[in-house]
């Protein structure tokens, strides 16, 4: 098995092939989306990967905007709210 394949972060699944002989598949789980900490939806363009985070831009890793964790809508309302 290679270096790389060791991770406990790789799944290892049994698999039967056609030839009736059990073999090792790894599977490397692809990251999930953010969500928003008021809602619960989806922050578009922020996607947390397991290999690609490295060559990712930091503005594609996070928002720039005052309330990261927040959608658009949600951050809209918090800004009003702390306004007035």
């Amino acid at each position: 098995m290679r270096k790389q394949l060791r991770s406990s972060s790789i799944k290892k699944v049994k698999v039967r092939t056609p030839g009736n002989v059990v073999n090792t598949h790894f599977k490397i789980e692809k990251g999930s989306y953010a969500h928003c900490g008021g809602c619960g939806a989806k922050l578009n363009r922020i996607r947390v990967t397991t290999a690609g985070a490295r060559t990712m831009t930091k503005s594609h890793k996070r928002p720039e905007r005052p309330l990261p964790h927040l959608c658009s809508s949600c951050m809209r309302e918090a800004i009003k709210q702390r306004l007035y």
